[in-house]
């Protein structure tokens, strides 16, 4: 597995760094941290800038040392989320904080994260709050389609299972009808949505089947509600260190670069993300 972990000497991507070498299987990894440094710098300024870069990389790898991580170290020059969706393209997973040096706002991406996500060809790990020293506890959405058969494959390739709480979790979408108080109960309503119900334990029995000869101890919950925002309390009241979801990506304008479930979880997490695309 080839892990490509960004930097840019901000806290944000510090712990970008620590979630992923908290999170990620260590067997056949092979690491590089990378910084871009902007160009065009002018002649007094190189010096200094060279010093910057120097340290930044040097920070980087302590971080990493000391959670026993090796990494090789890459210094590029030009835009950062331009340099980093191409350097992308040579590694299994590209890593980097939800924010970048100087940006403060509360929650959401920042611009060099919110590109990579949108236009990146592979898995994308935004890094948040690192676990801390207990088992990852980690919520794998699953609703059938190709972008979450995709994410359970990549939590098998990317994770060490047996050292995590993996939670599988299905949404069913509240069937909403206008309410009027002279309004009689629709006839097969519950029907419906015991039909749901069942056709979601179905889906999660079938994921859970799939990645039990990586781990036994697989814990299912079903969720009523608006995809998005359950996966979001879910997360939240869990206390999850990450989220792994899919997204398949759609050629209409309204779903142009994810899917509306895939975009907002990783904006509005807790916690970590994995993104995983599946092309169209």
């Amino acid at each position: 597995m080839r892990v490509l972990l960004t930097t840019d000497g901000s806290n944000e991507s510090k712990d970008a760094l620590r979630a992923a070498s908290r999170l990620l299987a260590r067997q056949d990894q092979q690491a590089d941290v990378l910084f871009v440094a902007p160009a065009g710098i002018s002649p007094g300024f190189e010096d200094r800038m060279a010093r910057q870069t120097k340290r930044i990389l040097q920070e980087a790898k302590r971080v990493l040392t000391e959670e026993g991580v090796s990494a090789s170290t890459v210094c590029r020059t030009g835009s950062p989320a331009r340099v980093i969706l191409h350097e992308a393209k040579n590694y299994d997973i590209a890593v980097l904080g939800a924010k970048g040096r100087g940006e403060h706002s509360e929650g959401g991406l920042g611009p060099v994260a919110s590109r990579l996500v949108e236009h990146a060809s592979g898995c994308v790990l935004i890094g948040r709050t690192p676990p801390r020293d207990r088992q990852p506890r980690i919520l794998v959405p699953i609703d059938g389609s190709d972008g979450s058969e995709q994410a359970l494959d990549m939590l098998a390739s990317f994770f060490d299972l047996e050292s995590a709480d993996v939670t599988l979790l299905h949404v069913l979408e509240t069937l909403w009808l206008p309410e009027d108080e002279n309004d009689e109960p629709v006839e097969g309503a519950d029907q419906a949505q015991l039909q749901l119900r069942l056709e979601g334990e179905a889906l999660l029995g079938k994921a859970r089947a799939r990645i039990l000869p990586q781990h036994s101890g697989v814990t299912t919950l079903i969720r009523e509600g608006i995809p998005a925002n359950e996966i979001l309390s879910a997360a939240d009241q869990g206390d999850y260190d990450l989220i792994v979801v899919g997204a398949t990506e759609a050629s209409d304008m309204k779903h142009r670069v994810l899917g509306s479930v895939s975009s907002k979880v990783v904006w509005n997490a807790p916690c970590s993300v994995l993104l995983v695309r599946v092309p169209e």
